[in-house]
């Protein structure tokens, strides 16, 4: 287990409120101005986004043979465990 001192971070706060900056700005527009106007407040983690960078992507878009790119899935945990379960009680009525 590595400690890490103050500088340390330091630098990882400012690089994930500067990515924070980044996210906000590449989506306001006039009608939506951007949420914050000094880097600080990103850095509190005051910042929501539900664009695809931040959100979990479980339509995920991967690309695939080199052929552009196709929707895939990306079930979180307890989603793929409810599948199994339904695919399995649908089995049990077809036998």
């Amino acid at each position: 287990m590595t400690i890490h001192d103050r500088a340390y971070h330091r630098a990882k706060s400012w690089s994930k409120a500067l990515r924070k900056y980044h996210i906000d700005r590449a989506i306001s527009s006039p009608a939506f101005p951007p949420t914050f106007s000094n880097l600080h407040q990103y850095a509190d983690n005051h910042f929501f986004c539900n664009c695809p960078m931040c959100r979990r992507k479980t339509n995920n878009k991967n690309r695939s043979g080199g052929r552009g790119w196709e929707l895939s899935k990306n079930w979180s945990v307890a989603d793929q465990k409810k599948l199994d379960n339904m695919i399995s009680q649908v089995e049990d009525l077809n036998t």
